[in-house]
């Protein structure tokens, strides 16, 4: 999947459906398939993943349809495999990149502060939706797909493939990009197992709870990936840090949560 960053096309081509692109930018294909749910119990409504590493963050994220809110998102991420994708991660959920920039002399784009939107992904769009497939979201400076960066400047590299962060099952956390190493701050939660994304996207983390809220997400969703009403992030929360700790943005005193 790779966030866009043009006006796309919707095609098929032996049985693969998939999003080209006007003018280039970032690509996101999708194919049926039966997915299969693995590292995950479930029961009518829920969704309970085993954690991968006791010691790696969760962050939450709540979700809105049309204005309400229909319930949150908990993810683990895999600081164990690819710490500096599930740092930018983290730190753009506890919405403290201006605090984490300053203590790690970080040089923000000219006038960032001031017009540019804020680095956080609290009060976004989740801007596409893609049943029996995805959603994406964290473009926090277009809603659509065309912008976003991560906290280290525009992109960065792509980290690993290797183990995890290789393999797309349903409920997998993994960036959207435009190619290789174009990692920004759009991502992507898989309703299914995408094995054809495996070592193009990093995967980053995992769901723990909330499939009943990715099931009314996904019922919003269209085969061109548009919502049929507004998805949205309302608000964004780490409940927890590397190794269990509370205390995990910048120099460890920045808020963690935003809305």
């Amino acid at each position: 999947m790779r966030a866009r960053m043009s006006r796309s096309l919707l095609f098929k081509r032996g049985g693969l459906a998939m999003m080209g692109l006007i003018g280039g930018g970032m690509l996101l294909s999708s194919r049926g398939g039966a997915g299969e749910v693995l590292h995950a119990t479930s029961g009518p409504g829920h969704h309970t993943a085993v954690p991968e590493n006791p010691e790696n963050s969760v962050c939450r994220i709540t979700v809105g349809i049309a204005g309400n809110e229909v319930g949150h998102i908990d993810v683990e991420l895999f600081d164990d495999t690819v710490p500096k994708t599930a740092k930018n991660y983290r730190v753009l959920c506890g919405g403290e990149y201006k605090y984490w920039a300053e203590k790690n002399s970080m040089t923000p784009p000219s006038s960032f502060w001031g017009s540019a939107p804020k680095m956080s992904y609290a009060n976004t769009k989740m801007h596409r939706i893609i049943p029996g497939f995805m959603a994406q979201a964290g473009d926090f400076t277009n809603e659509n797909g065309t912008g976003g960066m991560s906290i280290y400047g525009r992109t960065f590299p792509d980290e690993s493939f290797r183990g995890k962060a290789g393999k797309h099952y349903r409920g997998s956390l993994s960036m959207a990009n435009a190619g290789r190493d174009t990692n920004g701050s759009q991502f992507f939660i898989t309703f299914q197992e995408t094995s054809w994304l495996n070592g193009k996207h990093v995967v980053f983390g995992q769901v723990l709870e909330g499939s009943n809220v990715l099931k009314l997400l996904e019922q919003q969703g269209t085969a061109s990936g548009a919502t049929k009403t507004t998805c949205s992030i309302i608000s964004t929360k780490v409940l927890r840090g590397p190794s269990g700790s509370l205390k995990h943005l910048a120099d460890d005193e920045a808020p963690l949560t935003t809305a």
